[in-house]
């Protein structure tokens, strides 16, 4: 499993300056000349600059990790800029379910979201407005949607109340779109007993199903995610 995450990681770093127009050192250098810290402000950073959340996720580990590779050998370096280390521990997986790069290619801002995003669907602005509410997660509430837009093709998203909500026809999922987490509700069934807690009110607004997920990390959108988001269309 190492290996192969390694191999993902050096392809994603040899691609860049094709693809991108910067290798590993330049992006390591452009992001510490942003002067941001903070995780999510260079993942949103990363974003404006065309990467999919899941990459520059990736790539603000790699910042974090003083310029040095996750997976590879220490000595496949990127000269960067002294930083503290990530409190990440590097054995961490990386982006959940990330598309292989060579299919992937960055798009200058605005852009259009992937063709398996159901972008028209989730553009308006009520559900923008909703997704503000999550501050510094809103890159990893707008991909959560993506998400469950691929997982369930025809996705419908509504805004109702303070809530996203996911309907295939019938309603089976509620985003509620916090700053410090994301709760998506549904009723997952037994799929869910391993991973699903029982549903708190959010901003004291009754839960719109009985089960949640509590989510904060791009990580937890893997493959388990994918089969409880379908596990909860299908009831």
């Amino acid at each position: 499993m190492s290996s192969d995450l390694a191999e993902k990681e050096r392809e994603f770093i040899a691609g860049l300056a094709e693809d991108t127009g910067r290798d590993l050192a330049g992006w390591m250098a452009a992001i510490a000349e942003t002067g941001l810290s903070q995780r999510n402000d260079i993942i949103d950073w990363l974003r404006h600059q065309g990467f999919q959340f899941a990459w520059a996720s990736w790539l603000e580990r790699i910042h974090h990790n003083d310029g040095r590779l996750i997976y590879a050998n220490d000595a496949d370096r990127a000269t960067a800029p002294n930083r503290r280390p990530s409190p990440r521990e590097p054995s961490d997986e990386p982006p959940a379910r990330a598309r292989p790069f060579r299919e992937w290619r960055p798009q200058p801002p605005p852009s259009p979201a992937p063709a398996t995003a159901p972008a028209a669907a989730i553009s308006g602005d009520p559900i923008q407005h909703l997704l503000s509410e999550a501050k510094g997660l809103r890159p990893l509430a707008e991909h959560v949607l993506r998400e469950i837009g691929r997982a369930v093709p025809g996705t419908e998203f509504a805004a109702t109340a303070i809530f996203v909500m996911m309907s295939a026809p019938n309603p089976f999922a509620a985003l509620h779109a916090g700053p410090k987490k994301l709760r998506l509700y549904a009723n997952f069934g037994p799929a869910g007993a391993k991973r699903s807690k029982p549903a708190e009110p959010a901003n004291k607004t009754a839960p719109p199903f009985r089960e949640m997920l509590l989510l904060d990390d791009v990580r937890e959108l893997d493959e388990d995610f994918q089969r409880l988001i379908r596990a909860a269309a299908a009831r």
